[in-house]
């Protein structure tokens, strides 16, 4: 059958548009893919903000981490949304201050989550997760190393609890968690009781980079991969191995334990940024190194521990506890060799800044705590403009864990605590160190944080 010559001219410009059409689209579909980062988010614990030689500390060993600091861009007001594990967790997946959930201390098994007025794990029924947001904007998602918001095998969790899973993972191989971990260095399909275990305590830092790695070599390529790898280090129990040890024979027992955990971590997390390099990943994939709260003052870290002059430790709500490092890569965007100490981050910024990155909106019903910073990825200070909460319910008035509450806003931090009638105020700007208590001449801002904090206090569950 012929076809007349208007007609096949007609057919011809239909078949152009189309394939041009479908072209554009896959273009476009390619250009955001481009345009959207593989996200990996180191999150370390117990490691302290003076533990890295880029942060000052000159007999630590940390070169891969180091480098990753002169190849992007130090911070040095980061902040975690508490001074000990779970809650500062919980505030990465929600994007919320930990009080809204419960989360007041670590979770553990449910008799002691009972004594505390605590669940047992993070409400696994909340319209939003951060893994989950990512995983609905078409981000593969993995969760590998540390979990802690609940389960992880008795006596330490809840075998009840779900699995990460179920917030938004594709895949996950955790610790204090249930599910998949490992016995020794070797994989292992269910929950495990794990802190006897030698092995595993030698080879955490190994054995979840390893796994990183196969993750990203298997979906490389595929779509944008987001990935939690959440270290062990430098948390007890602590057993490095005699070929660990070697490099600090030379110093104390504790700074000779701690400091071949940290150097060993290092070298793991080298390990992964070299082998992005090697698989072409550098400059579309964004790499965050930060901690969960400050360095604990029990055990090798009481003596070797840093926070680099900052006062109070783990458990504490003063910069000790909760000001960490925060270390950003991502190669041709943010700028190397830069250290930026003008804006105020937090954890509960990472869920809006992630999502924006991935180009997915969040329900609009949804209160996020924190604050889009992608301006920092753009080289840009950010200006903060919500206020930043601290909770402690646990308090030991015998020591720096005296303080029920915290609120900083702008260059003011004002710790109390009503039941004693005790408040400090410090320019956190002009005295990172807290040591100037301000509170008695300046009655007006401390009136304004207190007003702050109890409007806050108020939106939360009973």
């Amino acid at each position: 059958m012929k076809i007349s010559s208007l007609r096949y001219i007609t057919l011809l410009l239909v078949i152009f548009s189309s394939v041009s059409c479908n072209n554009s689209k896959k273009e476009v579909e390619k250009a955001s893919e481009i345009t959207r980062p593989n996200i990996i988010f180191i999150f370390a614990d117990d490691w302290g903000y003076g533990d890295l030689g880029v942060y000052g500390n000159k007999e630590v060993v940390t070169p891969n981490l180091d480098k990753m600091a002169v190849e992007g861009t130090r911070y040095t007001q980061f902040h975690v949304t508490s001074g000990v594990c779970s809650p500062s967790r919980s505030s990465v997946l929600t994007g919320h201050f930990p009080a809204r959930h419960g989360i007041h201390g670590h979770l553990a098994a449910h008799d002691f989550n009972v004594k505390r007025n605590m669940p047992d794990y993070l409400d696994d029924s909340l319209p939003v997760y951060l893994p989950k947001t990512m995983q609905e904007a078409g981000y593969k998602t993995a969760h590998f190393g540390k979990w802690h918001l609940g389960g992880g095998g008795l006596p330490n969790g809840d075998p009840n609890a779900p699995e990460p899973k179920v917030y938004g993972y594709d895949e996950t191989r955790v610790w204090n968690g249930n599910g998949p971990t490992w016995k020794g260095d070797k994989k292992w399909p269910t929950t495990r009781y794990m802190d006897n275990d030698t092995l595993w305590v030698q080879s955490s830092s190994r054995i979840v980079v390893d796994e990183t790695i196969d993750f990203i070599k298997r979906n490389k390529g595929k779509q944008p991969m987001f990935i939690n790898l959440w270290l062990k280090d430098p948390h007890t129990p602590l057993w490095p191995s005699e070929e660990q040890r070697k490099p600090f024979k030379d110093l104390s027992p504790s700074k000779e334990t701690y400091y071949a955990v940290l150097k060993d971590a290092d070298f793991h997390v080298g390990r992964l940024l070299n082998s992005l390099s090697e698989m072409g990943l550098d400059e579309n994939t964004l790499v965050i190194f930060s901690s969960d709260n400050g360095p604990a003052g029990w055990g090798p870290s009481k003596e070797a521990g840093s926070t680099a002059g900052l006062k109070g430790r783990k458990v504490d709500i003063y910069d000790g506890g909760v000001k960490v490092p925060f270390i950003v890569k991502w190669k041709n965007h943010v700028q190397a060799n830069k250290v930026d100490s003008t804006s105020v981050l937090s954890t509960v910024d990472l869920l809006p800044t992630f999502a924006s990155l991935a180009q997915i909106e969040l329900p609009k019903d949804y209160a996020i705590d924190g604050e889009n910073i992608t301006s920092i990825l753009e080289n840009e200070n950010f200006e903060r403009t919500k206020p930043l909460f601290w909770e402690w319910r646990f308090t030991n008035l015998n020591t720096d864990h005296w303080a029920e509450g915290a609120v900083r806003k702008g260059e003011w931090k004002m710790l109390f605590n009503d039941k004693i009638n005790k408040t400090e105020l410090y320019n956190i700007t002009k005295d990172p160190f807290e040591k100037n208590d301000l509170a008695e001449n300046n009655e007006e801002i401390v009136n304004e944080l207190k007003s702050l904090w109890q409007d806050w206090k108020e939106g939360l569950p009973n």
